[in-house]
Order: structure tokens, then sequence, then C-alpha cells
């Protein structure tokens, strides 16, 4: 069988990789990529080298939806000829799939960003338990048969097979640090007038290493007058950041649950209204701090303390995540 991967996200990196290792032995893979943020980067740093069609559009809503069409069109035309496709998200999958008549078959957690065409023309959907699905099979029609769910998250499927690099310290200048990640303040599920708290965060951290790991190269001006904080030339490993970081303090999402699920203190200061179900899920679990008050979250880091790991449970939804791939294609 010819399955179609597409990848247009950094995070989507890290969670189709293991999948696309149990899925190479048996099938023949079409890996597509967005140039955007460190996919690519991230892609050949695992010697997957993809189809590249459609890159990053900025913020503007009318410049992201002409970019989305643009992309469609695009994959219609150059992804060779597939039987099912696997996508996180699926916006672009969706669509080509469903005009090509083949399935698709739909990862996500995020259940607030823009995700008709997915929802509208997916032929099956991937979700975590504390996804809330009522909405979609109310809203699109979904039947409750095409809906799947394993018993953790997205971050488990990869975090099952992680071993921490032993020399990953060598690639920094100190021996213990925290880590900031700034906001995406040109996402569209951000607030238009949004601000960015890491020069406050730099302020007030100033006594501490600090690993800073940029979305874009503008942000590198953030810490330029300062000697405790370090930028990488090269992606890092994002695991073995959460793993040997003292904390983990992002303005998104993924970076803080992966750090959650390895143990580490994670804060988020998302700038949007709204977190993601699974981000809520894991502050109730109290795994997962968030606030955007810079002393809060300075009290929180220097209290905090490593709890156990999850990649014993992690290893267990990645086999459920597994099989239920298996039972679909």
């Amino acid at each position: 069988m010819k399955i179609w991967i597409d990848i247009t996200n950094t995070p989507h990196v890290n969670v189709l990789i293991p999948i696309m290792k149990k899925l190479e032995s048996e099938h023949e893979l079409i890996i597509s990529a967005r140039d955007f943020s460190e996919t690519l980067p991230l892609l050949r740093k695992n010697v997957i080298i993809p189809i590249v069609i459609g890159e990053y559009k900025g913020k503007s809503r009318i410049k992201k939806i002409i970019g989305m069409f643009s992309r469609m069109f695009a994959l219609q035309f150059k992804i060779p000829r597939f039987d099912v496709s696997i996508s996180l998200g699926g916006n672009y999958t969706a669509v080509v799939s469903k005009l090509r008549r083949k399935k698709s078959i739909i990862f996500s957690d995020n259940d607030i960003s823009f995700k008709v065409p997915a929802y509208k023309y997916g032929s099956y959907f991937i979700f975590p338990t504390y996804f809330n699905s009522n909405n979609l099979e109310k809203k699109y029609s979904i039947k409750k048969e095409q809906i799947y769910k394993y018993n953790g998250f997205k971050e488990d499927i990869y975090i099952a097979d992680y071993k921490p690099d032993k020399n990953f310290m060598n690639q920094l200048p100190f021996d213990e640090f925290i880590t900031i990640r700034p906001e995406n303040l040109n996402a569209s599920y951000v607030p238009k007038d949004s601000i960015t708290i890491v020069p406050s965060l730099f302020e007030k951290f100033k006594d501490e290493n600090i690993l800073f790991l940029p979305r874009y190269f503008k942000e590198r001006e953030y810490a330029k007058s300062y000697d405790n904080i370090f930028i990488p030339d090269e992606p890092l490993s994002g695991l073995d950041v959460c793993y040997y970081t003292k904390a983990m303090l992002t303005g998104a999402g993924t970076f803080a649950r992966e750090a959650a699920l390895l143990g580490t203190p994670a804060v988020s200061f998302f700038s949007g209204k709204t977190f993601l179900t699974v981000d809520t899920i894991m502050q109730e679990k109290g795994w997962e701090f968030k606030s955007r008050d810079v002393d809060d979250i300075y009290d929180y880091v220097i209290e905090a303390q490593k709890r156990k790991s999850q990649q014993m449970k992690s290893k267990k939804v990645q086999d459920e995540v597994f099989s239920i791939l298996n039972k679909i294609i």
C-alpha cells in the first residue's frame, strides 16, 4: 500500500516519525512537508528528505487562506498516486484525498484552531481521550465509527521511544539551565493585540542560565544584552531539552506537554484566551503551570521539583495508537 504522509509544522515531525518507522516495513511511504519553522531541518536530522511544497504565509488570515488553497492545488498535482493519507491537522490531506477518492487518517489534539476542511472531508480521526468530539459529530455529521480515541496525549506517541542523549549537555555552554520558548504571536489563534513577555522573563531570570529557543530570527534581539542566554545555531532535540532543563517555559503547548510527561516543571504563558483541552487537563493534574504573570512564573520555577516520568505509560499509549492505525489501514 502507498501511504502519503504530510508534515506542516515542527511538532508534527516528532509525532509522525515513530508512525513512519512502524509503517515503512510493510508499506511504501510518500513524505511531503511545508517549509515552516524547524520542520525541514528536523526532517533532515532524521534522514528524511520530503517533497517540499508550500511555506508559511504569516499572521494575515487572507494570506493564510490564499496560501492554504495554493498549497492544496500544488499537492493535488505534485503528490504521486497513494492509497491513504496520514497527517496532523488534516486540512490539506483531507481535501486532496477526497478529490482523489482516497481515504484520509487525521490525528489532532487541537480543538481551537481552524479545521473545517479536515472535519468536512476527512475519513478517520484519531484523538486523545480528552478531546471533546461531540460538537464535531453534530456540526459536521461525523459518524462515531469514524472517530478513534486513545488514552493519553499525542506526545506519548514519541516519548515512548525516547532515550536521553548522554552527550546532549556538550552542546551547551553551561551545566544547568532553564529553557524559554516565545509565544507564536504570528499564529491566527493568538489575539492580534498580544505582546510577548519574554523580555520580562529574561530580566526576572537574569541570575539563571537560559537556553533560548526563538521561533523567528527577529526574536534573537530580545537576548542581545544578556550574557546568561544561549541560542543554538542548529535545532536541538526537543525531548533532550525537556529532559535536561530545570524548567520549561513556553508560550505554546507542545514543549510544556513534553516536559510535563518527562516529569520536568512546565510553564505555559500562552497568550491566547482559550487553552487546548489537553493543556487544561495537564493543568488540572498539576503537571503544567499556566500564567502570564512574570512574578508568579518565577516563584513557581524556583520552588518546583522534578516529578516521576510518565514514559512507561507512553509505551502503552503508543501501542494503542499503532493498533488503531493497523485496524484502519
